[in-house]
């Protein structure tokens, strides 16, 4: 299996999914991260190679600018190219109702490259669009109300490989970061029935119903 993450910035993925992703990569699934902000070259580009080594994933930088992510067709048409290269089963990106203008921004991007990319196409090819998953957000609160995720991934004992990952970002606020993760994290766990769980929720691209096949690893 094939996981995507989308994200906005090289730390979104360790803070938002990152137990998750490590849960697929330790299965021995193929996962990237796909940071649409920074270069390889950038402080932040650097660290998002590091994350990524921590987690046990692939990473891509498309380059475009912090703070200034658009939904545009050369940013959708970059994206779709990524996606057609890697392929994805699933997709994990920002919620729609994200209220970071970036984290917004990228679901568009995303949305955009999905659609115009199946424009055109059979049916049959339809049924072979990734699943997509919409992530949390700072303090699970957007434009129109808190975050509700529909499933939930037990993150309980790779807890401590997440928090690594994230560690990674050394230029980053952490101390913020961490504790956010956390009790939302330990609120997700309770909601889930263990100790901490990463919260997601499905989103139904072109009315394709859920399959049922579990997210985590």
């Amino acid at each position: 299996m094939k996981l995507m993450a989308v994200m906005a910035h090289p730390d979104d993925a360790e803070i938002w999914c990152g137990g998750t992703l490590i849960l697929h990569s330790e299965k021995g699934d193929t996962v990237r991260i796909c940071s649409l902000s920074y270069t390889g070259e950038s402080t932040r580009g650097q660290e998002a190679y590091k994350g990524a080594k921590r987690i046990g994933c692939e990473v891509e930088l498309l380059g475009l600018d912090d703070t200034a992510i658009r939904d545009t067709d050369e940013a959708a048409e970059q994206l779709r190219r990524s996606i057609d290269s890697f392929r994805p089963d699933n997709i994990i990106t920002h919620w729609f109702d994200d209220m970071h203008p970036d984290h917004e921004a990228t679901f568009r991007v995303l949305r955009r490259a999905l659609v115009c990319g199946f424009l055109g196409k059979s049916i049959d090819a339809l049924k072979t669009t990734p699943r997509i998953f919409c992530c949390d957000t700072y303090n699970s609160i957007g434009f129109h109300g808190p975050f509700k995720p529909d499933r939930f991934v037990d993150v309980t004992h790779i807890w401590k490989k997440k928090e690594t990952a994230i560690k990674a970002h050394e230029s980053q606020l952490l101390s913020l970061y961490m504790d956010m993760i956390d009790r939302q994290c330990l609120s997700h766990g309770k909601a889930a029935g263990t100790k901490r769980a990463e919260g997601f929720l499905y989103l139904p691209l072109f009315g394709r119903p859920d399959d049922g096949a579990p997210l985590g690893g």
